[in-house]
């Protein structure tokens, strides 16, 4: 049943963004074919210069609104079918609370990732299509992805170095940890807000922002001892202090995570309230 659920959900979740990232891809490809026009090179395209450079903010606008929208969609479409009209369908289901919150996670955690990754690769996309159309005169293809195989072999020489390893695996678990983490934050503050009666939506705004402060705010106290630990040292590598800082990050997002799913698997079992 609970892999029925999850088919189900995964389905029913991903039409809306999928759309997004269409859009997302749609503009980076407009954004990177502004390159072609050389408006750095000649006054006389001054109306296309501007008409570029909006062309650029709107693909940054998109960039950041699909990920803010797809993030509210998924926080949105939980609420609507576990506490709205819906809800009272889906908690008729013969599954335990916890069953319920782990078919709405894993596919919310699973389009936090795609998302990552989509903007990644965007990112990257825009990035490309800059490099490719303004190229030093004579420049040949081969010579551009020579150039780019050099810039990745010099990073990994950097990571290669002492410490390098370690960073590389902490930056990982951060990256892993992170989409299931942003999942639970959105659950639990959806649960929890539906606490307050009368204000579920501004009750669910008010707990995210206050889950966010205090796992910010516990995240600068368990950095505390590695500052402290640096601070004599003459020579500091970005190691030292990103490696621990992303350990931690990641071990107190799990932490969260989890308390958060049994909090509002407590809840739904002794305070469902539904609309």
């Amino acid at each position: 049943m609970l892999r029925k659920l999850m088919k189900h959900e995964w389905k029913s979740i991903g039409k809306i963004p999928v759309i997004m990232l269409i859009i997302l891809f749609v503009s980076t490809i407009l954004a990177g074919l502004t390159f072609v026009y050389p408006i750095w090179e000649s006054e006389a395209l001054d109306g296309v210069g501007f008409l570029v450079i909006l062309v650029w903010l709107l693909y940054y606008g998109i960039l950041i609104g699909v990920s803010a929208g797809i993030s509210i969609y998924l926080a949105v479409h939980f609420y609507k079918t576990m506490y709205t009209d819906e809800g009272y369908l889906t908690h008729t289901l013969p599954v335990t609370p916890g069953q319920l919150l782990v078919s709405k996670l894993l596919p919310m955690a699973g389009w936090i990732y795609i998302m990552s990754i989509a903007m990644v690769v965007s990112m990257l996309l825009f990035a490309f299509m800059a490099v490719m159309f303004i190229r030093p005169d004579g420049m040949t293809t081969m010579q551009i992805f020579a150039e780019i195989k050099e810039v990745f072999a010099e990073l990994g020489a950097m990571l290669s170095e002492q410490g390098g390893i370690g960073f590389l695996l902490s930056m990982l678990l951060m990256v892993v940890t992170s989409g299931f983490s942003g999942a639970a934050m959105m659950i639990g503050s959806v649960t929890i807000g539906q606490l307050v009666s009368k204000h579920k939506i501004l009750g669910s705004i008010g707990a995210y922002f206050a889950i966010n402060s205090i796992a910010s705010t516990v995240s600068m106290l368990a950095m505390v001892p590695t500052m402290i630990g640096t601070a004599g040292k003459e020579v500091i590598s970005p190691y030292d202090i990103l490696t621990p800082t992303y350990a931690v990050t990641s071990i107190i997002m799990i932490v969260i995570a989890v308390v958060l799913f049994f909090v509002s698997e407590l809840i739904l079992r002794k305070k469902l309230n539904l609309d």
